[in-house]
């Protein structure tokens, strides 16, 4: 596999380099394509996620097994609890594929946002993410916004980002 995109290394760039790495050899049988800004997300996936409508859903993907994903939580947790508005839900998707993992990952973070555990991976395999974390804005079934890899003071950009699609 040959990256083609230039990454800029922070705190957590070369732990992304690997989580991008691990994400393309444990998801190998995906298909090519990843949602991209722009794509309605499936009935089914839709219905997984009940997603209210008109509301704008920052949605995080993570997994036990990512230490970027561990480092991003608590500040997109603290993000929740000073920022969000009625406007906004942020909920996130949990990709282990053992449901014991993660439990026990979301309880020794204190994860305390709404999670589905995608154990059987179909929510996964229907964004197919090129690396983790993931994080895609949501809004009546249409992808408006994501971003993919760990980023340092993930609320801000969160924040950032909202303005930026009108939400506020």
């Amino acid at each position: 596999m040959i990256l083609k995109k230039t990454y800029q290394l922070s705190t957590l760039g070369s732990i992304t380099l690997i989580s991008l790495l691990f994400n393309s050899l444990l998801f190998n049988s995906l298909p090519a394509t990843a949602l991209e800004i722009g794509d309605t997300i499936s009935p089914e996936i839709a219905r997984k996620l009940n997603i209210p409508e008109g509301k704008v859903a920052v949605v995080d993907f993570f997994a036990s097994w990512c230490a970027s994903c561990a480092q991003e939580i608590p500040d997109l947790k603290k993000y929740i609890s000073t920022e969000t508005s009625g406007k906004t839900l942020v909920m996130g998707v949990d990709v282990d594929k053992k449901l014991s993992d993660a439990i026990s990952f979301q309880k020794k973070l204190s994860i305390d946002f709404p999670v589905y555990n995608d154990t059987e991976q179909k929510v996964i395999q229907h964004f197919n993410p090129i690396g983790m974390p993931a994080l895609y804005y949501v809004k009546d079934n249409k992808i408006i916004g994501k971003r993919i890899g760990a980023i340092d003071e993930i609320g801000h950009k969160i924040k950032s980002d909202l303005k930026k699609l009108g939400v506020k």
